[in-house]
């Protein structure tokens, strides 16, 4: 019996990265749309923006899928550059667009890190304070607002990340559970 994203119980990378750039779509579609409804339609989001909402929905999907796939040679086939340009192709019209966005992406990546720590209870908040600096084009934390509304902001893209990374992960769960990995 099938699973219904697949045809059989056989599972390959391929599946994988196609499930896993449904998901991304929607975290980053989601994001966008949250910061527009949050600023009553009365914003639009630059391409920098942009950037930063597609680094947040990334991020989300490859820390759920290392930590699954972490130990398995494989990883490196689902997890990593190949993968995010395989997930980001239809955003980007050339190499060089994703390159720069690779840059971007590794760079937030170990800024993210420094809060993505399993003991932080406070990892809503200060995601969502490191995305407000960047959205915003602050040049540090202690230069950004905290206000109602940027308060608002941070725990909707904090939420949102780590309920991203909850759906990826449960999604893994599920395909281990019933399917045999055709890799």
């Amino acid at each position: 019996m099938g699973l219904g994203l697949f045809s059989s119980n056989s599972i390959t990378r391929k599946n994988i990265l196609e499930c896993l750039s449904g998901f991304f779509d929607v975290g980053y579609k989601s994001l966008a749309q949250g910061l527009i409804d949050t600023f009553e339609g009365k914003i639009e989001i630059n391409e920098k923006q942009k950037s930063e909402l597609m680094v947040v929905s990334i991020l989300a999907v490859s820390e759920a899928t290392s930590k699954m796939w972490g130990k398995l040679g494989e990883e490196k086939e689902i997890v990593g550059r190949k993968a995010r340009e395989i997930i980001l192709k239809k955003y980007f019209s050339n190499i060089g667009e994703f390159e720069r966005f690779e840059e971007l992406f590794n760079k937030r990546s170990r800024e993210y890190h420094e809060v993505l720590q399993p003991e932080n209870t406070e990892l809503v908040l200060q995601f969502g304070q490191i995305f407000c600096t960047h959205f915003q084009d602050k040049d540090n934390i202690a230069d950004l607002e905290i206000d109602s509304h940027n308060l608002a902001i941070m725990t909707f893209v904090g939420m949102t990340f780590t309920n991203q990374m909850i759906e990826v992960k449960k999604f893994f769960d599920e395909v281990m559970a019933k399917c045999v990995f055709d890799w």
